[in-house]
């Protein structure tokens, strides 16, 4: 049997992990809590999951974008597909934090609520 692929979510909305970890777990993945930036970013290190999703908004405006540029200059986070997650809506002022070329990469930029079908999905095509 394969390995589990490893989904490590970030995000300081405990309802929200606790119920993405019982989707995602259903779907085969193995499943990885991070509450804050800083674990999150740690538990890259650590865990060297096959895919991240990160909450654009924690403790403070913009944290996800700064757990995104660290990921990113990590060696084990570089080429790791990340998705970020947003409760906003991003037209409008909200525009400036929209990636850009010069920020780091994201495979994808989701709002939340997500579906919990749609969200395997968009896994499953990073990921498999």
């Amino acid at each position: 049997m394969t390995a589990k692929k490893k989904v490590l979510l970030i995000d300081d909305d405990k309802d929200f992990l606790m119920a993405t970890r019982l989707i995602l777990e259903k779907s085969g993945y193995e499943v990885f809590l991070a509450e804050d930036g800083k674990s999150g970013v740690d538990m890259v290190k650590s865990v060297a999951p096959d895919l991240a999703i990160v909450d654009m908004m924690m403790e403070t405006w913009g944290e996800g974008f700064e757990v995104v540029s660290k990921v990113r200059s990590m060696e084990q986070g570089k080429d790791m597909p990340l998705i970020v997650l947003s409760a906003v809506d991003l037209q409008g002022p909200y525009q400036a934090f929209e990636p850009s070329d010069e920020s780091p990469k994201v495979n994808m930029v989701l709002h939340k609520p997500v579906k919990a079908d749609d969200l395997i999905k968009y896994i499953g095509e990073l990921i498999g």
